[in-house]
């Protein structure tokens, strides 16, 4: 009896410890843990959403990437709203948005647009930043 328990649990552990994804705290941290190569940007127009500064970086291939982040969810909620309100006024090329616990994230891509805002499957990034996205506490 006491083999079939140590076994169970042992079974149990090691299953967890293989099914369980990394997590990452940071937006950076989780979107160069998809090997993807960005710059953080040196940038005299600071751009700012509700107060607060957004850290820009580009890519390697001058795709830009804006972080912005809240410290809160409901702070992030209404920094994305003002940003939609904002962006339905302008009629340029509107960015990807991702939103994860404080953070809210633009990606401007360079895709050929077939709509304003590209689709995941249109950019040469979107898809990894949604997985690196998924992957932060």
């Amino acid at each position: 009896m006491r083999k079939f328990i140590f076994v169970t649990l042992l079974s149990l552990f090691l299953l967890s410890a293989c099914s369980s994804q990394k997590k990452y705290s940071s937006v950076i941290e989780a979107i160069k843990s998809e090997g993807i190569n960005i710059t953080q940007m040196e940038s005299s127009m600071e751009v700012e959403l509700d107060g607060i500064k957004s850290l820009s970086y580009n890519f390697d291939n001058n795709e830009i990437i804006r972080v912005y982040d809240f410290g809160s969810k409901e702070k992030r909620e209404l920094g994305n709203k003002h940003f939609q309100e904002h962006q339905q006024i302008l009629s340029s090329h509107a960015p990807i948005v991702y939103q994860t616990s404080s953070y809210l994230v633009l990606y401007y891509s360079n895709a050929n647009l077939t709509t304003a805002t590209p689709k995941l499957t249109e950019t040469k990034y979107g898809e990894r930043i949604q997985k690196a996205i998924n992957s932060i506490e």
